[in-house]
Formats: structure tokens, sequence, C-alpha cells
């Protein structure tokens, strides 16, 4: 019977890891050195991260060309065009979409409400922090703070956490899920988790404005039921970016793993410019990002002040379904559980099946007929009650 048990609860746990695969290892950065992604015909450089790269990673490059990772040899990957993507006539018109689209959905008292928060919680800036680490206290705080204080000052309400989840590993996005999860509890319209990466500071460095920021790349995971939706946020989010604020956005990379954002169809990953970047140039990315978030959430007239206990905030296409699949998801995880529950404790297919038919033949006629006996009991109690 314990083995029985203990082979019950091996299958569960392979299940659980079938339908979570990729969130943990897959999500895990390298402690030294990062990857440089070229093109594979022309060897011609697309980007470079710190965040592991496996093959089938995409990557959405400043000028909205799609490429898709091939091979993986070493700190360097291969990567392979695959199209020209037309953000805006993929999402349709922004003005449409937002006039057409509007949602209710701010839970926090009718207010506009995005949340923030940070998985990595050591990450710093050498040339302002003084180090790249510091364990629990990170300079990327004063960057989700940065990001607060902008939306604010646009009249959006913001609920920032400070809790830290170190250590820097793998296991870390599973120790800020609680906190993602405590976050959406109270309504927020998106949830934002905020990092930088570990690379060159010129890979980041960029000007907007006349005034020096670290640039912004976006992530998406792809394993997750929630993707298509996610990257529409994304897309929208870029391209508002890119009406205006050319160059902000520097991409869009689709890595292995989820990154917590199948618990919300509005929820991305932020990195604000790298660990050699100086914080300041961040935090000013950050706040140039806070007026892309508020025009992607609530349009260009997000300022004006909403009616009475509405929050209405754009409507991210195909969200719709997106809780609906999540819900199957699970669903399917448990009926497997089940299935192989049973098959464990029966013996094996045939086993079961004649327990099935047993079931069906005879204890549920039985059920039945206890059924029809209680109804005819409770008539004839009716009847002595008028009599």
């Amino acid at each position: 019977m314990k083995n029985r048990f203990f082979i019950v609860l091996f299958v569960l746990s392979l299940v659980l890891s079938i339908f979570y695969s990729g969130t943990c290892l897959a999500e895990d950065e390298r402690r030294e050195g990062y990857y440089t992604v070229y093109e594979e015909k022309t060897n011609k450089k697309i980007f470079a991260t710190a965040r592991v790269v496996t093959v089938g990673d995409q990557y959405l490059d400043e000028e909205n060309n799609l490429y898709e990772i091939i091979k993986v040899e070493g700190d360097k990957a291969y990567a392979r065009f695959k199209e020209k993507v037309n953000i805006e006539e993929a999402l349709g018109d922004l003005q449409n979409i937002e006039s057409k689209s509007v949602m209710t959905t701010s839970g926090v008292q009718g207010k506009r409400t995005i949340a923030i928060y940070h998985t990595h919680s050591d990450e710093s800036y050498v040339p302002t922090d003084g180090r790249a680490s510091i364990p629990y206290n990170g300079g990327i705080f004063k960057v989700g703070e940065a990001l607060k204080k902008a939306l604010e000052e646009k009249g959006i309400n913001v609920i920032l956490s400070k809790r830290p989840h170190d250590p820097h590993d793998a296991s870390a996005y599973q120790r800020s899920r609680r906190t993602a999860m405590e976050l959406l509890k109270q309504g927020p319209d998106a949830i934002v988790d905020i990092h930088r990466d570990a690379v060159p500071a010129e890979e980041y460095a960029g000007n907007i404005n006349g005034k020096p920021v670290a640039k912004i790349r976006l992530v998406v995971g792809r394993q997750n039921p929630q993707m298509k939706t996610i990257n529409n946020f994304a897309w929208q989010l870029k391209a508002v970016a890119d009406k205006k604020y050319p160059g902000l956005v520097k991409g869009i990379f689709y890595g292995k793993g989820n990154y917590n954002q199948d618990l919300f169809p509005r929820a991305i990953l932020v990195e604000a410019g790298t660990y050699t970047n100086y914080r300041e140039n961040a935090q000013e990315g950050v706040q140039i990002l806070a007026d892309v978030i508020a025009t992607t959430l609530y349009g260009e007239d997000y300022q004006k002040t909403a009616a009475a206990g509405k929050g209405g905030n754009t409507q991210v296409p195909g969200e719709g379904g997106s809780a609906l699949k999540s819900l199957l998801w699970i669903v399917a995880a448990g009926a497997i559980g089940f299935i192989a529950y049973m098959l464990i404790s029966t013996g094996g297919w045939k086993e079961l099946s004649s327990k099935l038919e047993n079931f069906r033949g005879s204890e549920f006629a039985n059920f039945l007929g206890k059924l029809k006996r209680k109804e005819k009991g409770d008539k004839n109690e009716d009847e002595k009650d008028e009599g």
C-alpha cells in the first residue's frame, strides 16, 4: 500500500512538472558571461542577453524583425529570420481598440491601478550602486520606485512590493509567485516584474528626447497557456513606445519558461538596462515607460478623470479566453493524475475497465434503486400526512 502511495505521488509530481515545465531551470540566468545571438546566414549580431537561451526561443528586435534561435554553441547562439512584423496591423489600430473594447475591471475602489514587484531583488547597477548584486536590497528597488512615482504623477494608483526573493536563482520565480498572487488580489489592471540585464552597457545605451537613458527590453514566457495574450500586451506596449518614444523598447525576448505570466493576462517582465549602466539612466527609462504603460492601458487621454466607480482600461486582444484555457490546463492535469492513480490502484487498464463496467452495471443500478425506494418512501410519508 505504501509503495502505491509513493508511486501515485511520483506520477502527480511528474504531471505537475510537465504542466509547469520550464518554470524553474528555464528561467535561470547565467552566473557569469552572457549569450550573443547572431543571424545564421550573415553573422550579424541580433542581441545579447544573460538569460539562458535555448533552441526555439524567439526575439523581436527594435525594428520588429522576428527571429527564432536554431542553435546554441557555448556563448554564441544563431537565429533564423522568420518575418517582419507589422505590430499595428497585427493588433489593429490602437484607437479603434480603445474605442470599441473598453473594460472597467480596476478593482481598487474604481482607481486605475498597477502593481510592481521584483523577482530578483538583489540586482544592482555597478556605476551607481558599487556592486552588481546587493542581497535583499538591490538598486533595482529604486528603479521600481521611479516607475511608481512617475505613474502616480499621472494619477494612477500603484501597489509596489519591496519583498525580497533571494537568492538569485531559478527558484526565485517560485518565491515571487506568492508575491504576485497577493498583489493580484488587490485588483490591478497590470502587474510588472522589473529586472535588469547583465550584458555590456552599450547593449542598452540610448537617448530619448535628448536624455541618456537605459533602454527597455520586454520578456514573454513561451511555456505559458496565456502566451498569446501576454504577447498581445507586449506588442501593444511596444507599438505605443515606437510611436511616442522610438528606440525606448529595444525588443521582446520570448524565453523558455513562464515568468509567472500564467497568473494574469496583463503581466509583463521588464529589463530596465543592464548592470553596467548608471542606475539613474534606468530610472529615466522607466519614467518614460510609465507614459507608455498608461497610454496602452487607459488611452491617450488617460490623465482625464475616469468616470466615478470606473477605472476603464483598454482590453488586450484575445484575453477573454485565457482564464478558461488556464482552467482547462489545470483540469487536464488533475484528470491525468486521477487516471494514473486509478491505474496504479487497480493494477492496469483491464482491471480498471472491469471495475468501471461493474460500477456501471451493478453498483450504479443499486444506487438508482436506492433513490427510487427513497422517493417511494417519501411519497408514502406525504400520503400519510395528507390523511
